[in-house]
């Protein structure tokens, strides 16, 4: 049970290529009638499917969004480098007996794997943003490996392999699930199977190809009572611990963002750092002064805190600005030069006409049209490069503008960081003042005569029997606190002002490779039509 039904012919075992992969480029729009109008002479629909297939010869890998390997007698997954926006990807009907080099397909939404030969569930988890799967007719016994698949709406494992209610268990997780197929497995032949998926899963719409409605749902819930009130109970608990654990992590990652990492924990790590602390805190008295730090210490913590986040705000805010700019720019650069195409391709493909459609009893004039058209065509590469350099000097300037604004909100967190350490700083070393003056009282207190001095912890009493060893251990304390603060403040500032300087590197680069990338385009774009040119004059 569970193995793929082979509705093709059997052909050579087949790899993918380039040539197939442009080959199985879905366009959009109506390719089957497009098909159609071929066989059957159509001109106008004939028209349509040389224009699809012309796209599909010419087509970037980045401008796929679609392909279509089914019945290809494919052995192996490979060679679907570059194709960042593919969205869906259909490898049914082949020879597949593995899940394998998927990974960087990160915008996949729709993936169909039925009617292979795979054997297990993997290779799929970085495909997050999948909604619909199929291995429909594969040799899957275990669902698994696809916790981080939490957007999926369908998924269809009919005629595998499965036959235990731990994998409807492990579907529970995936709260987005509207459709399950596992018609055709052992499990589906199982006593309680349907009532046993619809009270586990929830929010199901169709099992097995057959519609659920809420009086079947309620009857498959009571007649498992019993377990579904403990897993609820159970389902409550976790969720209470992931919520904590979510908001613990989005604290932790917004306290990263702002460059505010170790502040909140600054004079706890200051204490652990200090190998004296322990030992002091055994002389009565020595310490106290301590909470009180850790209390002004806290309300300036706060407050610098919420100076920092708003300061975060400004710089997203003037990224936001300027970005918006930058598209809106581009978008004005972009309509042009699309324009300026446009306009010759319409010209072209009149002197192409005109060439085809001309008559024998016609005058030959195609030298003429095409050394016009040639004329033309140098306008456009010329246009083209003008628009072109206009884009990079506008996009140059406005980065000057953004890294000024942007290195001034850098420059004052700088001085923000600098106060805010300052008065950390002032606040332990009075407490060190406090400390040396108490430790020089102690010392005078336990060094008289009937002194309780040997009821104290012995460490205490080493430091109290000599002086230079007590004052010390305070000044080695105060040494390691400073130590700390002069760490996490250098990291701070030093961050603050190279994450400025990086981010305006990054969006450098990126005008310069967008710029490269450009007039690659436009160099390919004038061979393809000197080359289109050339077959016409041949």
């Amino acid at each position: 049970m569970g193995g793929p039904l082979s509705l093709a012919p059997q052909k050579e075992e087949n790899v993918i290529t380039e040539a197939l992969t442009r080959q199985c480029i879905q366009i959009a729009g109506n390719k089957r009638e497009a098909d159609k109008g071929e066989r059957h002479g159509l001109e106008g629909v004939s028209t349509q499917a040389a224009d699809i297939q012309q796209q599909q010869k010419t087509m970037q890998y980045k401008d796929i969004e679609h392909l279509a390997f089914g019945f290809r007698h494919l052995v192996q997954i490979d060679h679907l480098h570059g194709l960042v926006n593919l969205k869906k990807l259909q490898l049914d009907n082949n020879c597949l007996t593995k899940i394998e080099n998927l990974d960087h397909l990160i915008n996949l939404t729709w993936l169909d794997l039925s009617f292979n030969s795979i054997t297990r569930l993997e290779g799929l988890s970085k495909l997050k943003k999948l909604t619909d799967l199929s291995l429909f007719s594969n040799k899957l016994e275990r669902i698994e490996n696809i916790e981080t698949l939490q957007d999926l709406v369908v998924l269809s494992l009919g005629r595998n392999n499965i036959s235990a209610f731990d994998n409807v268990m492990y579907l529970r997780q995936f709260k987005k699930l509207r459709l399950i197929n596992l018609a055709g497995n052992p499990i589906a032949v199982l006593p309680d199977y349907r009532s046993y998926v619809l009270s586990h899963i929830k929010d199901l719409t169709y099992l097995d190809y057959r519609r659920v409605n809420a009086a079947d749902v309620a009857s498959a819930i009571e007649q498992h009572q019993d377990e579904m009130i403990e897993l609820g109970e159970k389902e409550a608990i976790e969720a209470v611990a992931d919520k904590e654990a979510a908001e613990t992590a989005a604290h932790v990652a917004l306290m990263k963002e702002a460059n505010l990492e170790g502040i909140e924990t600054l004079l706890e790590d200051m204490v652990k750092a200090d190998a004296e602390w322990a030992k002091l805190g055994q002389v009565p008295g020595l310490v106290d002064g301590w909470t009180d730090v850790k209390d002004k210490a806290g309300i300036a913590t706060e407050e610098f805190k919420a100076l920092m986040l708003e300061q975060h705000e400004k710089k997203k805010s003037e990224y936001q600005e300027w970005w918006t700019v930058v598209e809106q720019a581009m978008v004005q650069k972009d309509t042009a030069a699309k324009q300026v195409v446009l306009t010759f391709q319409k010209t072209k493909k009149h002197v192409f006409r005109s060439i085809e459609e001309r008559t024998e009893e016609e005058p030959d004039k195609s030298e003429e049209l095409l050394a016009d058209l040639a004329m033309k065509r140098s306008g456009l590469a010329e246009s083209l490069s003008k628009l072109e350099v206009e884009s990079r000097e506008i996009l140059l300037e406005l980065l000057a503008e953004f890294d000024r604004r942007y290195s001034d909100i850098a420059e004052a967190d700088r001085g923000h960081y600098t106060t805010y350490f300052a008065t950390v700083r002032d606040l332990d070393s009075r407490f060190y003042e406090a400390c040396n003056t108490t430790a020089l009282l102690s010392l005078e207190k336990y060094g008289q005569e009937g002194s309780d001095l040997e009821a104290l912890p012995e460490e205490a009493r080493t430091l109290l029997q000599d002086k230079d060893t007590l004052l010390n251990a305070v000044q080695a304390s105060h040494d390691a606190h400073g130590t700390v603060l002069d760490g996490i403040e250098d990291r701070l500032t030093s961050h603050e002002i190279k994450s400025a300087a990086s981010l305006v590197a990054e969006k450098a680069e990126w005008i310069e490779q967008r710029h490269r990338q450009r007039v690659a385009e436009v160099i390919g774009l004038l061979k393809m039509l000197r080359q289109e040119m050339s077959e016409v004059q041949a």
